[in-house]
């Protein structure tokens, strides 16, 4: 039988796949992966997790429960916001947009 295993965001960020159900006291990493990237690029890191997850012994299983997922905090300092150049602020919103998935193209405020 296969050891029980989950993937979600670590407290340091990153896609992790932890052993257990997700009711266990202690987290126990089994393999730290990156920092979610957006849209497929998210969907791909999750299947190669997976993959790597089911070829060493462990189901991927989701959660009974809601994990509860680190603050992510964007911290802009008032000088950068001076001399941050408009298109890249717009870009940031985009991919920040795009990242909660919504379709960006849905969605243009320029």
């Amino acid at each position: 039988m296969r050891e029980p295993a989950y993937i979600t965001i670590a407290d340091d960020g990153h896609l992790t796949l932890f052993w257990g159900d997700g009711t266990e006291p202690e987290r126990i990493a089994i393999l730290r992966g990156p920092r979610p990237p957006g849209g497929q690029a998210l969907i791909r890191v999750i299947e190669e997790m997976t993959a790597w997850a089911t070829e060493n012994g462990y189901e991927v299983i989701v959660p009974d429960r809601d994990l509860a997922i680190p603050p992510v905090e964007i911290a802009i300092s008032d000088q950068e916001i001076q001399t941050y150049p408009e298109d890249e602020v717009y870009d940031l919103l985009d991919d920040l947009y795009e990242a909660g998935g919504y379709d960006a193209d849905d969605f243009d405020a320029r």
